[in-house]
C-alpha cells in the first residue's frame, strides 16, 4: 500500500532531478544556480522525510501486529487458566466433602467410645468387693 505522501515526494524528487539534469546540460541560466540547488535539496529532504515516515509507519504496524498476537496468546492462556481453576475448584469441593464425611465418621466413633467408657465406668463404680476383684483379674490377669 503506497501512501499519497510517497507519491507526492516522488514527484517532487523527479522534478528536482529533471531540473538538475537541465542545469547540468546548460539548459538553464547560470544565475539561478544557487536557488536550484536549494530546490533540489528541499525536494530531497521532503523525499527523505516521506521515506522515514513510511518506514516508521511500517515498523509501528509490525509492532502493533506483534502486540495483538501477544494479547491473543495472553487471552488464550487466561482462558486455559480459568478452565484449570474451575476444574481445581471442583476437585477441591469434592475433597472437602470427603473430608467432612470422614470427620463426621470419626466424631461419631469418638462419641460412641466415650459413651461406652461412661457406661463401663458406671458399671465399674457399682462393683464392690469380690466382684471388683474378679473383674480386675479378668481384665489384667493374675
Amino acid at each position: 500500500m503506497i501512501s499519497y505522501d510517497l507519491i507526492l515526494s516522488g514527484g517532487i524528487a523527479i522534478t528536482a532531478i529533471i531540473i538538475f539534469l537541465l542545469f547540468q546540460m546548460s539548459g538553464l541560466p547560470r544565475s539561478g544556480r544557487r536557488s536550484i540547488l536549494f530546490v533540489i535539496g528541499s525536494a530531497a529532504a521532503v523525499l527523505g522525510i516521506s521515506l522515514f515516515k513510511q518506514h516508521r509507519l511500517k515498523l509501528l504496524d509490525q509492532e502493533l501486529k506483534e502486540r495483538e498476537n501477544r494479547l491473543k496468546q495472553r487471552e488464550e492462556n487466561l482462558t486455559q487458566l480459568k478452565a484449570d481453576y474451575q476444574r481445581s475448584e471442583t476437585e477441591l469441593n469434592v475433597l472437602k466433602a470427603n473430608l467432612e464425611q470422614q470427620l463426621s465418621a470419626y466424631r461419631k466413633i469418638m462419641l460412641q467410645i466415650k459413651a461406652e467408657n461412661q457406661q463401663e465406668k458406671k458399671r465399674i463404680d457399682q462393683l464392690s468387693g469380690e466382684d471388683l476383684h474378679n473383674e480386675f483379674l479378668a481384665v489384667f490377669g493374675e
